[in-house]
């Protein structure tokens, strides 16, 4: 059974269903818990790790893992499932360093994974490299070590959905997927990766701003010479934020591990993971991360929702400085814009044009709207009006209430959260339902999703994004007129078709998001496109 937060616990969204409704895939729960399958240990790429431990070899080439969580092929059939990927907490840091959690076993990982599973996804919880001179007194070290492990974990994100990919392609598609649709989950740090995801797509991002830049000469990140104004990140030596470039040198031996031995002489540090596959996403659901910084978003990204603590100590709600803490002290940081300033921005942008026109009437919808928090009843941003019980200590205060955590655990006592797993569930009931019920009016427009009947996928558009043209392809019956309606609803084109196919030129227009309504002999749908 579900369970329910009082309002004083949350103060800002009822817990409750949606408007009732038949059940619906992909927005309701239509399978058990028991009827979900799990395939651990699943290997999704190799990468350079120079915070491996001196116990298996120190710094070297690691697996990146992950495990996969999807209905039983006893109950589901289906072949062509979206894919929620799910990157962890942890602040970047190992798991057992500071905190009880930190990698994709996390108890939250696996109950969001299988609550998405439940809905009829396939769900994908992911690990990711972590490590960083979290408690330098040296800035330059704290700030740009942290900056590479957000680079680094961007990274392994992309090597995840090409390798999402690569599976579709090459190895029969053994986990039922489409792989058009993928959406990607990130809670704390995994919610600074998610967001980074979606908006870091140029090299002045990370190296014009001054904070990601050196304050003073000297060794660098990597030991190398450096001077004030340098960029923190070098990408002869790290690779692109897609994970292209530097690559590393192979001496042709192996390591105790059985991965190729990189050559430590040589310069590139990074190991190219599934080339050739897209790695583009559907949408970003952040819970309790921030943005580097505000200037990353531009009109085009990709859609984002997020859901936060308003007094969360560690990252802020509107913007400020990044607290991470060590053996509770903490160590400030850098600047960064928080999640209502995020999703503020993203919907002035039109990025969330779809979810904003929607205006979702759930109760939870309703209530994170009018949150007193949200400051413009913004869409798309769950508050959480938790305040520290004692205001001379504003890091005790449950700033990611969704997890809960072995008790016996010795880094137990660096937790301030209360560690009780029936609220904690409840916090992802609500999570759970307004995140759903976005990325369903999401899927609605990529895939050709019914309101009501998540079978009528009557359409498919690609590529997506584009720089110019667009096909469209009927599944049934011929397709009969293409209307496209910018963000402001106007029809800006139209295009009379007796085809199954059709091809659309959006090269005289606007980079920005397009709303394709395509009618055809099978129905209506309306598919979103990016132009860029």
């Amino acid at each position: 059974m579900k369970r329910k937060l009082p309002n004083l616990l949350i103060g800002c969204a009822l817990m409750g269903a949606f408007v009732t409704h038949a059940q619906t895939r992909y927005q309701d729960d239509i399978f058990t818990e028991a009827q979900i399958e799990v395939t651990k240990d699943v290997t999704y790429g190799i990468n350079f790790n120079e915070y491996a431990p001196s116990s298996i070899g120190g710094p070297q080439l690691l697996p990146l893992m992950c495990d996969i969580y999807k209905p039983s092929s006893t109950v589901d059939f289906a072949t062509n499932r979206p894919v929620v990927i799910y990157f962890h907490t942890g602040s970047f840091l190992p798991k057992g360093l500071v905190s009880p959690m930190g990698d994709r076993t996390d108890s939250a990982a696996v109950e969001i994974c299988t609550r998405f599973a439940q809905k009829g996804y396939v769900a994908i919880s992911a690990s990711y490299r972590v490590g960083w001179l979290a408690n330098s007194t040296n800035l330059d070290l704290r700030r740009g070590t942290n900056l590479l492990a957000v680079y680094k974990s961007i990274q392994d994100a992309k090597a995840a959905v090409r390798y999402v990919r690569k599976t579709v392609a090459e190895d029969s598609n053994p986990h039922g997927v489409s792989g058009n649709d993928i959406i990607l989950v990130g809670q704390g740090s995994g919610g600074y990766t998610v967001l980074a995801y979606a908006t870091v797509d140029k090299y002045a991002e990370v190296a014009n701003l001054s904070k990601f830049q050196y304050d003073a000469s000297g060794p660098g990140l990597y030991g190398d010479p450096v001077n004030a104004g340098d960029p923190y990140i070098d990408t002869s030596i790290v690779g692109d934020w897609d994970g292209y470039g530097a690559a590393v040198t192979l001496t042709g031996n192996t390591t105790p591990l059985g991965l190729p031995e990189i050559d430590t002489n040589a310069t590139g540090r990074n190991f190219i993971n599934h080339p050739g596959y897209s790695d583009d996403v559907s949408m970003v659901l952040n819970l309790g991360g921030a943005l580097g910084d505000s200037t990353w978003l531009e009109a085009g990204d990709v859609p984002m929702a997020s859901t936060h603590c308003r007094f969360d100590f560690f990252a802020p709600y509107y913007e400020g400085m990044v607290q991470v803490p060590v053996g509770m002290q903490f160590f400030p940081v850098v600047e960064v814009a928080g999640s209502h300033t995020v999703i503020r921005l993203a919907n002035a942008l039109g990025n969330n044009a779809l979810s904003v026109q929607a205006n979702l009437q759930d109760p939870i919808s309703v209530q994170a709207r009018n949150n007193q928090y949200n400051l413009g009843n913004q869409e798309n941003i769950l508050t959480f009006n938790i305040a520290p019980p004692d205001p001379n200590l504003p890091f005790q205060v449950n700033s990611n209430p969704w997890d809960f955590w072995d008790p016996n655990d010795p880094n137990s006592a660096n937790e301030t959260n209360p560690n009780i797993k029936a609220q904690s569930m409840a916090y992802i009931d609500t999570v759970m339902n307004f995140f759903s019920a976005r990325i369903f009016v999401e899927l609605a427009a990529s895939i050709g999703l019914d309101e009501h009947k998540t079978n009528a996928t009557h359409f498919k558009a690609f590529p997506n994004p584009t720089n110019a043209l667009v096909n469209i392809e009927a599944k049934e019956g011929a397709i009969q007129l293409v209307e496209v309606v910018d963000i402001t609803g106007a029809k800006v084109m139209e295009s009379y078709e007796e085809s199954d196919k059709a091809l659309i030129d959006l090269s005289h227009l606007p980079n920005g998001i397009y709303m394709l309504q395509v009618t055809g002999d099978s129905g209506k749908s309306t598919l979103k496109v990016v132009k860029r």
